[in-house]
């Protein structure tokens, strides 16, 4: 797990890592690509528990008077700007989790090629050792 990841996205990391390592997807070099979703994941859940608190919907007051003696005249309504943000890192993790082969629709499309640990007879009869006599050239 690289240093950095908030306390969110550690949590997510240490909740996927095994998953990931039981589908065969993840090597080494997946770590800043996992690192990114995990950041996205934290960001997505912080966002929803401000949602939570505020709802989607927010008051935002009008101001009027002079610039030096400004006073709330009323209010209007807007969208909870962490509903964007929640939205946005929802996109993001999906295609993290694309990649990464963990929806039921990419995980049909996903083919692990694991190193053949069997010799290859092609290797071993080309295969040239200091044994062997050495070869006549054909002129």
């Amino acid at each position: 797990m690289p240093r950095g990841l908030s306390k969110v996205a550690a949590a997510e990391w240490r909740s996927i890592v095994p998953e990931l390592k039981l589908l065969g997807v993840l090597t080494r070099v997946d770590g800043k690509a996992l690192a990114a979703y995990c950041h996205c994941f934290a960001r997505w859940f912080e966002a929803e528990k401000e949602l939570e608190k505020l709802g989607i919907i927010v008051e935002e007051p009008i101001l009027g008077g002079p610039i030096n003696d400004r006073e709330i005249v009323g209010y209007k309504y807007k969208r909870n700007p962490a509903v964007s943000i929640s939205n946005d890192a929802l996109r993001l993790m999906r295609a993290y989790l694309v990649e990464f082969g963990m929806t039921p629709s990419s995980r049909t499309r996903i083919r692990i090629e694991k190193p053949d640990e069997a010799e290859d007879p092609a290797e071993k009869f080309f295969a040239v050792t200091s044994s062997s006599p050495p070869s006549k050239r054909v002129q």
